[in-house]
């Protein structure tokens, strides 16, 4: 089994079970009112360099402000929008722990 699968698994079990949606016009909307990461880093969106990897076009992801793994919503109230660096920094813990 590849471990991105498994945590793919992990993770949307955990999201369904701590409840939450939002909408695709939801996000853009935040997104918009928001030119900078809202983690550590505070940088405006063309301050990031680009991601490694080319297949992404954006600096920004989506992140938790309480994560998925400490019971956090999938709501838009609990997102935020943050750089791929700060968001990549972030350590949900081991995979196996607390299903």
């Amino acid at each position: 089994m590849d471990c991105r699968n498994a945590r793919g698994r992990v993770r949307a079990a955990r999201e369904k079970r701590n409840g939450g949606t939002h909408t695709e016009a939801e996000w853009q909307e935040l997104l918009a009112r928001t030119p900078r990461c809202q983690e550590k880093c505070n940088r405006l969106w063309s301050e990031i360099p680009p991601r490694p990897d080319r297949r992404y076009k954006n600096v920004w992801t989506k992140g938790h402000k309480v994560s998925v793994y400490a019971g956090g919503t999938n709501n838009i109230e609990n997102i935020q929008p943050e750089c791929y660096r700060c968001n990549f920094r972030k350590n949900a813990g081991r995979l196996g722990a607390r299903l």
